[in-house]
């Protein structure tokens, strides 16, 4: 198990970035602005809907980010004092550690994203943080915490993924900054899923009833916070952008659609369910009309078990 896990790092310090790596534009172009419309709208001239939209997600989804950074801090933390043969060596501290940085780079990354695309400091102060964080100071054990944080990561994730081949194959030749910013960020974000994927397979099972019901709960707790959170970023987004982007917006309609069934298909079932064992004839056919492929994950699982 330890080096199935030590595989999954193996090059993370090659396939990551760091967004002064990225080619940020003097300002956003009216070419640029098209794309983004386009992505979201399916039209030209949709851009301040479309930039306000994408503000919206990526600012909250850096949010998010910061907070599974903060989770994992405190299971690794945590897991000093935590006996079991998963815990031996370097080898998950590492992957905690690499996962957590990862995170807060992304965040740092989407922060600065979303101050070029409006050219305002877009912060929300209310940003239930304490909130978010207070579920996994419980006395729980570490990895009841770990299921609990990546099933709930695993929905936004997935969510994500698909943005990403839309943005391959709409811009096939990454000639556009959004490319750019979301493929570079797939770098550690395929990594994360594999990860996820370890923590359902591996460390799920070593959890009594009770603890995966107490994760279960917690999950599902964090889903409802998150859910929040997104409202007040929406609302917060429509008063200072000053445009309600959902109207007409297919981006937004497709994730608000991926949102709820990634999250059936994770929560539904008595273990936690990964996203392309369970994708039906419909979700196929949305995924490869908004996205260009059938699947979520299995293209990049597939690459990298090869």
């Amino acid at each position: 198990m330890l080096e199935k896990l030590n595989a999954i790092n193996s090059h993370a310090h090659v396939n990551t970035f760091h967004p002064n790596s990225l080619s940020w534009p003097e300002q956003v172009t009216q070419d640029e602005q098209d794309y983004l419309s386009r992505f979201c709208f399916g039209v030209t001239g949709e851009h301040d809907k479309a930039i306000a939209y994408i503000a919206k997600e990526l600012a909250q989804l850096a949010e998010i980010e910061k907070h599974v950074t903060a989770v994992l801090t405190i299971a690794l933390s945590e897991l000093q004092g935590f006996v079991h043969p998963l815990n031996q060596d370097y080898v998950l501290h590492n992957a905690l550690s690499c996962f957590g940085a990862e995170e807060l780079n992304h965040a740092n990354t989407f922060f600065r994203y979303v101050r070029h695309l409006t050219n305002i400091d877009f912060r929300l102060a209310q940003n239930l943080f304490e909130e978010r964080v207070a579920v996994y100071q419980q006395p729980d054990s570490p990895f009841v915490k770990l299921v609990a944080m990546h099933a709930s990561a695993y929905v936004g994730e997935s969510v994500i993924t698909a943005f990403e081949y839309r943005a391959r194959d709409m811009d096939p030749d990454e000639s556009h900054f959004f490319t750019e910013v979301l493929i570079r960020h797939a770098l550690d974000e395929h990594r994360h899923v594999e990860f996820d994927h370890f923590v359902f397979d591996e460390i799920l099972p070593t959890l009594s009833d009770a603890e995966k019901a107490r994760a279960r709960e917690m999950a599902m707790e964090t889903e409802r916070l998150n859910g929040l959170l997104a409202g007040a970023f929406e609302q917060y987004a429509i008063n200072t952008l000053g445009t309600d982007y959902r109207i007409g917006n297919n981006a937004w309609d497709v994730q608000m659609k991926l949102t709820a069934r990634f999250r059936d298909i994770v929560f539904s079932g008595s273990d936690i369910g990964k996203v392309d064992n369970a994708l039906t004839d419909e979700d196929r056919a949305l995924l490869t009309s908004f996205s260009g492929i059938p699947t979520v994950h299995a293209q990049y699982l597939e690459q990298a078990s090869a």
